[in-house]
């Protein structure tokens, strides 16, 4: 009986906002930019951690600016559909209850048998942002300490961990925070993507030659992966947001993803499973291709190790005053894996490492 999950991704648009440490309530008013909070590590606790415990929350921005009229309206509603949406709640823009919350005349809601809030609302000089919740609004705690080298707090390199299943979606600076936050969710989706299943087929060469006056390496891929057309969706929301710099990571998890014990041992060398993507900057600069590319080298590894045949010719000639020795080592690979991520890492380099294992649910 195939799994039937539905795909959801949270709406949580990117918003500026202030805060004096504690303030969690809605209604606040500051004269800032999104770009000077984040900078000065003012972003309230809700906005950092719009998910506590088993709550499930969504942020909606909007420009403080609006062409379609009241920017409060527009960001109570993107942040209200994003909860809708994952819980699967249908509601017909006419409805009494649903346009009284998103209107602002009141903080909660019965939609669809669910009781929804809008806890938090706040306006800094270019937006206005709203946080949507469903669950026990329980309060958001932040890490004071945290640092993606240092893998503090876990989940920036075992998104897994901690009970919960999820995947890590990073994004370099963008045009906005709005579609910084896209791209972050975006190359978390493509992460997670290769958990449905890779075709990978084709033949790879390694030649070395060598001589007197040294020894020629040369590699040949022709490698393809090709993700495979499933049509099963997962549900996810974002847990936790942090900026380091000018890069926004994004913490999404699914009750319908397996979760794992931490162990980021793997980042120093120590394997114990699976195989490692590696990927510097390209030429395009895009982080999306960084992971892509990393990615793809995890899954090559991961099926060549699963189904490999290997063809090595050796050749040696000798002249009158030197010998030549070739060596021409053919491998073939035409099977399907299922890798799940269990650790993301991004260096200070800006290299990234992903670590795959072989798929368990």
């Amino acid at each position: 009986m195939s799994k039937k999950i539905c795909f959801v991704f949270i709406l949580l648009i990117l918003a500026s906002c202030v805060s004096s440490g504690n303030k969690t309530t809605g209604g606040l008013d500051y004269d800032y930019t999104f770009e000077q909070l984040r900078d000065s590590a003012l972003l309230p606790k809700w906005f950092l951690s719009p998910s506590p415990g088993d709550t499930v929350g969504s942020i909606g921005m909007a420009r403080t600016v609006s062409v379609g009229g009241n920017p409060e309206y527009w960001a109570r509603k993107y942040a209200l559909d994003g909860v809708l949406d994952y819980f699967g709640v249908n509601v017909n823009t006419d409805n009494e209850n649903y346009k009284k919350i998103i209107e602002g005349n009141t903080d909660s809601a019965v939609l669809g048998g669910r009781t929804f809030q809008i806890p938090n609302t706040l306006k800094t000089k270019d937006y206005i942002i709203a946080r949507a919740v469903s669950g026990n609004n329980h309060s958001s705690s932040v890490a004071e300490d945290f640092s993606p080298y240092d893998c503090k707090p876990g989940w920036f390199c075992s998104p897994g961990s901690g009970g919960t299943g999820g995947v890590l979606g990073v994004s370099y600076r963008a045009m906005s925070p709005q579609r910084q936050y896209e791209l972050a969710i975006e190359n978390g989706l493509l992460l997670l993507k290769y958990s449905y299943g890779v075709d990978v087929s084709g033949t790879e060469e390694i030649r070395r030659i060598r001589s007197g006056t040294g020894v020629l390496r040369i590699r040949q891929n022709a490698l393809s992966v090709r993700m495979l057309d499933n049509k099963d969706k997962i549900k996810l929301y974002v847990k936790e947001i942090r900026y380091v710099g000018e890069t926004i990571y994004l913490r999404l998890v699914s009750p319908d993803l397996p979760a794992f014990k931490e162990d980021n041992s793997w980042i120093y060398g120590d394997l114990k499973t699976g195989t490692i993507g590696e990927s510097g900057k390209t030429a395009s600069n895009l982080l999306s291709y960084q992971i892509y590319n990393a990615v793809d080298k995890a899954v090559m590894n991961m099926a060549k190790n699963k189904e490999l045949g290997i063809e090595v010719t050796e050749i040696i000639r000798k002249t009158s005053g030197s010998s030549l020795f070739d060596q021409l080592i053919k491998s073939s690979v035409n099977t399907r894996v299922f890798p799940s991520l269990r650790g993301f890492y991004l260096d200070r380099n800006d290299r990234v490492m992903v670590w795959l294992v072989p798929n368990s649910f």
